[in-house]
């Protein structure tokens, strides 16, 4: 299962991307699904079993437009 990041900032979301990658963690951007009422944001999704990982990432980059973690 995956797990989607969804970020209010477009940048945010590629920065998060970038530190995935630099870790080796399979990573993709979407755009933020219209049920999650955020428009022209951006997610990243990724392996669910990296999610203390990326919550860890998010807070050591001081990504501040992460929404919250959703089950995909």
């Amino acid at each position: 299962m995956n797990t989607l990041a969804p970020f209010k900032s477009r940048s945010e979301a590629l920065r998060l991307q970038t530190a995935l990658k630099e870790k080796r963690i399979a990573s993709a951007i979407i755009n933020t699904p219209s049920y999650l009422g955020m428009s022209c944001g951006l997610s990243v999704t990724f392996p669910s079993e990296f999610q203390a990982l990326v919550s860890a990432l998010i807070m050591e980059n001081g990504l501040a437009s992460f929404s919250g973690f959703y089950a995909r």
